[in-house]
């Protein structure tokens, strides 16, 4: 036996009903995952018991329905019934029927039209459709008697003299508030010196109206093609969580196989971005040997080779210091000639040549941030953004906030991000 699945756009799928239950929502973890809004997290579940297959809602908000009913506890399921969940119809084949055949959808029938002589004539049956006629309904009404019940007059006469005495009390009130007004001194009028010509106010224009066009957001990814390029712009912005998130909408079988290899790809990817961040962390707190231990989680990443590879150059440096400390003068002294050499290269136009000795410089003194300012200015021209940031991002953290170069690098590494989330955005924008 087997389960086929079929949504509103008339694209379907078959899973094979080899379990004893067989879960249907909209989470992730169901074995059924309909993602549509229409469906609960958890919104029904089959089970099967011998050859028999049973049919249980599980408190869904838009319902279960088989055969066109709601159902409100287990009912056996066999070929030929038809379930509609959201907007999925799901029914039981057994595993010889090809999935193209047709499925049995039941539709409800319509209720008989009866001929109406009280509506207009745009909206009245057509004369050709032969329609039931209508039983006749005999209704018979009571005499009405011309005279009125004493009752109802007298209370009608009660209401009036009631209306009466209440507009006579608000007269006398209003005649008491304007005797009132009319009785009371008026008030002093103040004495105005005119020591100068008033001049009449100057006219002041209105300020210029700003009109900005509205904003129309895009449309919202519909078609598999649109939601694949959407989860490629975001891993492009190294968002794999939410790369991820995106290739669970689509659902054409066309594209199943590709699917599956970029969440392969992708989770590695963001598993080896949380194994950088805890190794720079373990740098940071000094323990070399741990970060070195934790970026095994990293190794083959693609995304984050360019933050691996100076990760490992500033670990190895670290546990070569750690092993045999040199000569603080000797070193000191050769940094700062790496770096002046360094800088004649790069100002000369050679940036690669430079970078190389930016590069030596950081392996003697990992925490030289001029080092570090210069290796990302010479990736930076090379055309290599993500080391650029790595090492944008590690001057920051080690320079002083009144260094000159702070804006600057605060201004690039703002810009970078801002092109990331556009390219991401402009893929599929936020509902």
């Amino acid at each position: 036996m087997k389960l086929v699945i079929e949504d509103d756009e008339g694209h379907r799928r078959e899973v094979p009903l080899d379990r004893d239950e067989v879960t249907i929502g909209r989470q992730e973890d169901n074995v059924v995952h309909l993602p549509e809004r229409n469906v609960s997290r958890r919104h029904a579940r089959l089970l099967r018991q011998g050859d028999t297959v049973l049919l249980e809602d599980l408190r869904s908000a838009n319902g279960t329905h088989v055969n066109g009913m709601r159902i409100s506890e287990q009912v056996p399921l066999g070929d030929g019934d038809t379930v509609r969940i959201g907007d999925y119809g799901v029914a039981i084949r057994p595993d010889g029927v090809p999935l193209e055949a047709p499925l049995p959808w039941t539709v409800a029938a319509e209720p008989q039209a009866f001929p109406r002589t009280d509506v207009l004539a745009d909206t009245a049956p057509h004369p050709l459709v032969v329609t039931a006629a209508e039983p006749a309904i005999e209704v018979q009404l009571p005499d009405a008697s011309p005279r009125r019940p004493r009752r109802a007059v007298a209370v009608v006469g009660l209401g009036l003299l009631l209306g009466l005495g209440g507009a006579l009390v608000l007269r006398e009130r209003s005649g008491d508030a304007a005797r009132a007004r009319n009785t009371a001194p008026p008030p002093p009028t103040p004495e105005v010196v005119v020591d100068e010509v008033l001049q009449p106010p100057a006219a002041v224009e209105p300020p210029t109206l700003e009109l900005t066009p509205p904003t129309v957001p895009a449309s919202r990814p519909s078609t598999a093609t649109e939601w694949l390029a959407a989860a490629r712009a975001a891993a492009e912005a190294r968002e794999f969580d939410r790369a991820l998130r995106m290739l669970g909408s689509v659902r054409d079988r066309t594209f199943q196989a590709e699917v599956q290899t970029l969440r392969r790809t992708w989770r590695a990817e963001a598993a080896a971005g949380r194994a950088v961040k805890s190794a720079r962390k373990e740098l940071d707190r000094g323990r070399p040997g741990a970060a070195l231990k934790v970026l095994e989680g990293a190794r083959g990443s693609r995304a984050w080779a360019p933050e691996v590879s100076v990760l490992r150059a500033e670990v190895a440096a670290a546990l070569k210091g750690s092993r045999k400390a040199p000569s603080r003068a000797a070193s000191a002294a050769e940094v700062e000639r790496l770096y002046r050499e360094g800088k004649a290269l790069y100002d000369a136009g050679s940036a690669g040549e430079a970078a190389g000795l930016f590069e030596h410089c950081l392996a003697l003194d990992r925490n030289h941030p001029r080092c570090h300012l210069m290796l990302a200015t010479s990736y930076a021209r090379g055309g290599d953004t993500g080391r650029a940031e790595t090492h944008y991002r590690r001057f920051l953290a080690l320079a002083s906030p009144d260094d000159p170069a702070v804006p600057r690098v605060k201004k690039f590494l703002e810009d970078s991000d801002a092109q990331k989330k556009a390219r991401a955005s402009s893929a599929m924008p936020e509902r």
